[in-house]
């Protein structure tokens, strides 16, 4: 699929080399192993360090959720839980920035739901969105009196919708908005329920990814039901049997029916052709055991870019 709409930008973290310290390496302690030799040593996580916890409190509220969401994003230990305890108090103090923005988009495009789910937080409080029914309201009358309103209101209700706030109304208000013969309306309305992460939007994408009469949308429903947004690795395999009947509709334009295999291949990391009876023969015959291996999974765990 191509580039999802919201710019993507990879943050490239440029480390410096230690020098070389020639000297003896102590014995591993008890129960520590030393690597194998020519085996490649697994990754980890770093950890926030108490020095770097202590200089983010003496910052501004801007520096801070800056610091921490860059951190998050690097998947450093803590962040999200810092995040998690200083959103309420930025709220009101801060405010959109190019910085801001890069980290957001590479933050809602993380391999990590919890990243995500910060990246959420911290806009509701760049944008001074209370999480009430009240800024519901205003979202939807905003929507109601121009379309040029919609895209932002479905983006952020979506947002709320997602931290608890009035969930049904905003899932019926943008499920109606995929009806709307504006393109745009319904193109942010599947961006709106992607962030949602409910069983119930499965059907909305795979609907609109079958029928919408635009490419670019059709393309926004696809790739949020392989990637972006809220849904678990578990919740999208729910996604499979409906897209292998739409696979098996000829009638779909080269494109979409691409699309339609290539979010099977992200949905299940089941690298099979574009033939949708070899997909349904995998599903009748394996798909139970990927659906139990997701469950047993990281629920935290996404196809991302980082």
């Amino acid at each position: 699929m191509r580039k999802p709409v919201a710019r993507i930008f990879l943050m490239i973290l440029i480390c410096g080399l230690s020098a070389f310290a020639f000297q003896q390496t102590p014995p591993p302690s008890s129960g520590e192993q030393l690597p194998v030799p020519g085996r490649p040593v697994a990754a980890d996580h770093s950890q926030l360090s108490e020095h770097n916890i202590e200089w983010m409190k003496t910052q501004p509220p801007q520096e801070q959720m800056e610091f921490l969401l860059q951190a998050a994003v690097n998947h450093d230990h803590g962040a999200t839980d810092y995040i998690n305890k200083m959103v309420e108090e930025w709220f009101g103090q801060l405010h959109s920035t190019p910085r801001w923005q890069v980290l957001q988009d590479t933050a809602l495009y993380s391999n990590d739901l919890r990243v995500r789910a910060a990246a959420i937080e911290i806009n509701l409080a760049v944008y001074k969105l209370a999480k009430s029914p009240a800024t519901i309201e205003n979202l939807v009358k905003a929507g109601e009196r121009s379309v040029k309103n919609r895209p932002f209101a479905a983006w952020e209700m979506g947002m709320l919708a997602n931290r608890g706030v009035e969930l049904e109304r905003v899932r019926g208000v943008l499920e109606n908005y995929l009806h709307d013969p504006d393109q745009q309306t319904r193109f942010w309305a599947v961006e709106g329920l992607a962030h949602l992460g409910t069983d119930e939007t499965i059907k909305d994408f795979v609907e609109v990814l079958h029928t919408d009469s635009s490419l670019d949308v059709r393309e926004r429903a696809g790739c949020s039901l392989a990637k972006s947004g809220m849904l678990t690795r578990e919740q999208r395999m729910k996604a499979v049997p409906g897209l292998i009947d739409v696979g098996e509709d000829n009638s779909l334009d080269p494109t979409t029916r691409s699309w339609v295999f290539q979010a099977l291949r992200e949905i299940t990391n089941v690298n099979l052709p574009n033939d949708p009876t070899k997909w349904r023969t995998w599903w009748l015959n394996s798909g139970s055991a990927k659906v139990q291996e997701f469950h047993q999974g990281d629920s935290s765990a996404v196809l991302g870019n980082s």
